[in-house]
């Protein structure tokens, strides 16, 4: 929007109000045709319709003024509208009423975008932050290692730190994609077993490091989904369920209700799962987590007490595996006791997808 020059503006106003010049100069040409035809005395009417003209003219003159008004409150809200749109100015008819309503709404709604993007950035400035600090850490360890005399002997231990900035690298790049999410997923049917083996290959090494044991057996089951991010969540569940667990292991289990071997009762109050469910547990026998902090553990950035204890925990892994299943259609869930181990669940149900665009072989 551009400063108009008063003659500018005067331009754009008679353009505006050409059409009752023209309408006052066809009534007055009509009313002289018709004086004309009859031959009336022009004296009286050309006496009225001199006045008419004055008091018009004064009212244009008004209605310029009001105009200038108006467009001056109107730039200043252009300047102003950053913060604020108070200073529009005051509405003259029903329809201009109307368009600022719509004009405070859409204000808002850009207000509110704005304040999310802001806190979003800050977020990821705020992860991407601590994400560089923590890769850093096995990037130095990597370093020394490799500047020992035998190197060839800590090759296992270079294998767990480049593990670990793989880990870190996939983690910050699953969290700038979440937000596009659904132009980055393929909906098909996928074999989970597969899915599952594939990701407990991949921490293998964690495993042997810690000499923990594996619970995992074979098992059957396909699901519509998206292989890429459901793998996604069950290794970062696995990540977690290693990395709070010293001794004793992993248990891996797949429970259906139609199909399985154990009992109606066993699924239904221990697992509570529905006759149309069926549930992926992943279990260790970790130091668990306290139960003040259950609720709170798929929120963005919240750490708990064994986070804290960590102090390299960013908060964000389970946050990711719950916004995904979400977008999904599943349902993901956690039980826990101190000192026992923490079971995660991801149910398989009735899928409610809350994706748009998404692809479905």
């Amino acid at each position: 929007m551009k400063q108009l020059l008063k003659r500018q503006l005067f331009a754009k106003w008679l353009v505006d109000q050409i059409k009752y010049i023209g309408l006052f100069v066809i009534f007055s040409a009509v009313i002289i045709i018709t004086i004309l035809q009859y031959k009336i005395s022009l004296e009286p009417i050309l006496y009225s319709l001199l006045i008419c003209s004055f008091l018009g003219s004064c009212c244009l003159i008004y209605s310029f003024i009001q105009y200038k008004n108006r467009y001056k409150a109107l730039y200043e809200t252009y300047l102003n509208m950053e913060t604020t749109l108070d200073i529009l100015p005051t509405t003259s008819n029903y329809i201009e009423e109307l368009y600022q309503e719509l004009l405070q709404g859409l204000f808002k709604n850009r207000s509110d975008l704005y304040l999310k993007m802001m806190q979003q950035e800050l977020e990821s400035k705020d992860y991407y932050t601590l994400w560089i600090h923590q890769i850093k850490t096995p990037i130095a360890a990597l370093h020394l290692l490799l500047q020992t005399e035998d190197s060839k002997k800590n090759t296992m231990l270079m294998k767990q730190e480049l593990f670990k900035i793989e880990q870190y690298a996939e983690m910050a790049l699953h969290y700038l994609r979440l937000q596009y999410m659904s132009f980055d997923i393929l909906l098909k049917e996928c074999d989970l077993y597969e899915i599952v083996k594939q990701s407990v290959k991949k921490y293998s090494i964690n495993f042997i490091e810690k000499k923990l044991s594996l619970n995992f057996e074979e098992f059957n089951a396909t699901v519509i989904s998206d292989e890429k991010w459901i793998a996604f969540v069950i290794e970062q569940i696995l990540s977690n369920c290693i990395k709070y667990t010293f001794k004793g292991g992993i248990s891996i289990e797949y429970l259906d209700l139609k199909n399985s071997s154990c009992t109606n009762d066993k699924l239904q109050n221990e697992y509570n799962i529905t006759s149309s469910e069926s549930v992926l547990c992943i279990s260790d026998t970790g130091i668990g987590i306290k139960e003040e902090d259950l609720p709170r553990i798929f929120e963005k950035g919240f750490t708990g007490f064994n986070g804290r204890m960590d102090k390299k925990s960013t908060g964000i892994g389970l946050y990711l595996c719950k916004q995904v299943i979400k977008k999904l259609g599943f349902e993901i869930s956690v039980t826990s006791e101190i000192g026992k181990g923490t079971t995660f669940m991801i149910k398989f149900g009735k899928q409610k997808l809350s994706l748009e665009g998404q692809k479905l072989d």
